[in-house]
């Protein structure tokens, strides 16, 4: 099961679409999860994502671009203001 690390060094950024089993989709841009090391399957990717946003009725997963990133080494900071 996916569990963010805020300490982990690795991050995989994507873009992703989830069709539901029951209709509609969600899609996501420059999406981030944490890893646990420098390296993600698409398919340990996909689960991750359906585990991560807890997706229920998720159906098929696309992922459409995938990087992988060192935390720091890109815009991943809220910033209210």
């Amino acid at each position: 099961m996916y569990k963010p690390d805020p300490q982990s060094e690795f991050r995989v950024k994507f873009d992703f679409r989830v069709d539901f089993t029951n209709g509609g989709y969600v899609e996501g841009h420059d999406f981030l999860l944490d890893l646990e090391g420098n390296t993600v399957s698409d398919d340990d990717l996909k689960v991750m994502i359906v585990e991560s946003m807890n997706l229920a009725k998720a159906g098929e997963v696309k992922i459409f671009r995938k990087e992988i990133v060192r935390r720091g080494q890109h815009q991943d900071r809220y910033d209210p203001g």
